[in-house]
C-alpha cells in the first residue's frame, strides 16, 4: 500500500520544502508550517525521518574518505572560473 496515498496539498507543500527544513535553511514561517504538519501527518513524518537518516548516512560515508588534492584543485578552479 502506498504510504502517501490520500495525501493532499498540505503534504505536497511540506514535501516540497522538506529538504530546506532538514538542512536548517527554511525560514521561520516555513519551518513552523512544516512542524505543525509533521505533528499531525505520520506519512510525512516517516518520509522526513527517512530523508534525515539518509542525509546522515551520506554525510558519514562522505567523511570516511579524503578527497584527493587534484580533485579539490579542480573544484576550486571551476568555482574561480564561474565567479
Amino acid at each position: 500500500m502506498d504510504e502517501m496515498a490520500g495525501c493532499g496539498p498540505d503534504c505536497l507543500e511540506t514535501l516540497k520544502d522538506i529538504e530546506a527544513f532538514l538542512d536548517g535553511e527554511a525560514d521561520v514561517v516555513v519551518r513552523a508550517r512544516i512542524e505543525v504538519h509533521l505533528a499531525d501527518c505520520s506519512p510525512c513524518t516517516h518520509r522526513a525521518d527517512f530523508r534525515k537518516h539518509l542525509k546522515e548516512l551520506v554525510r558519514e560515508k562522505c567523511l570516511e574518505r579524503s578527497v584527493p588534492d587534484s580533485v579539490v584543485e579542480k573544484i576550486r578552479a571551476v568555482i574561480r572560473d564561474a565567479g
